[in-house]
């Protein structure tokens, strides 16, 4: 298997075994357990939060990243400071500003562009537009932009 230490583990009849999180820049995640038993691998992963927990303690979190002042407009931003509310379908870009990702948009070619879910690899949403071109929104702006909301509420 692994010389690494194992806390834990089930495996299937050939001997394999894996519980994988993935766990996305916006914190969602998936859970997927081949040849493990789904009860052993959420006594498992709930020993694992409690560890985390206590060693936690009960103070407030402290931020992850360092904290920065908006960038000036003539500097660019840092691509992984944009941050991803895939519940309520928002993101907030590396300069802070909101984009409510539930609108269909329109770029300045009369082009619609609606975000599907997926992200890039530092977790920037990626719009599709309706000839099937898609692009992150960062890149989308600097390309097609200004992009304005199409339809409902404000941006």
């Amino acid at each position: 298997m692994t010389d690494r230490n194992i806390i834990g583990f089930d495996v299937d009849r050939n001997g394999n075994a894996a519980i994988v999180v993935a766990v996305e820049h916006d914190g969602s995640y998936t859970v997927h357990t081949s040849g493990v038993c789904k009860s052993l691998a959420a006594e498992l992963l709930r020993g694992i939060a409690a560890r985390l927990d206590a060693e936690h303690g009960p103070f407030l979190c402290s931020p992850t990243q360092e904290q920065h002042d908006r960038p000036r407009e003539d500097e660019p931003a840092d691509a992984r400071g944009g941050r991803l509310d895939r519940a309520r379908g928002v993101y907030r870009d590396p300069r802070g500003d909101s984009w409510d990702l539930t609108l269909l948009w329109g770029d300045e070619f009369n082009r619609e562009w609606k975000w599907h879910g997926s992200t890039d690899r530092l977790g920037e949403p990626i719009l599709r537009a309706d000839d099937g071109e898609v692009q992150p929104l960062g890149v989308l702006r600097t390309l097609y932009g200004p992009i304005t909301p199409l339809s409902g509420g404000a941006a």
